[in-house]
């Protein structure tokens, strides 16, 4: 008799486990991207707002940097408020090569977009050792017009 009660509540201790860890995950989890290897660290933040009505985020764009690789990544994801609502989703890293804070011909650009995303955009990777970058996103939600963001207009940043 005394097995059984034991028996009994391991099984109530393994389904109180059980259910702590599947209320610990959060209500609204979904995929969000990640750059491949634990030696990239986040650089910069920027979000999505430019063509949205009243300044709403639509998403962020976020630049990752890896010292150990020197190469550097940029991920779009969409704002929970959308997620599932996305009708094209697209992420831009470019590195500025020549050295001349002009986008012209040796500059390397990476991207990628989809109808077809529905949280995230990327990631994308760029050779980046010693070398300032532009990077930006863009989300649409529905037939709705793009909203975008990214690194100032012209501007060549997070050198190094």
């Amino acid at each position: 008799m005394q097995i059984t009660r034991w028996v009994a509540g391991g099984t109530a201790l393994a389904a109180a486990a059980a259910l702590t860890l599947v209320s610990a995950a959060p209500a609204h989890a979904y995929p969000q991207g990640t750059c491949r290897g634990n030696s990239f660290r986040k650089v910069a933040d920027y979000t999505l707002t430019k063509g949205a009505k009243g300044g709403e985020v639509y998403g962020t764009v976020t630049l990752y940097h890896s010292s150990l690789t020197r190469r550097k990544c940029a991920i779009t994801r969409v704002a929970s408020a959308y997620v599932g609502r996305t009708s094209y989703l697209y992420v831009a890293l470019f590195a500025d090569k020549n050295r001349n804070k002009k986008y012209d011909g040796p500059d390397i650009g990476v991207a990628d977009g989809s109808t077809r995303y529905k949280w995230f955009a990327g990631p994308v990777y760029a050779y980046a050792d010693q070398l300032c970058v532009r990077f930006g996103g863009a989300i649409r939600i529905g037939s709705q017009p793009i909203v975008h963001g990214g690194t100032p207009e012209g501007a060549w940043e997070y050198c190094g």
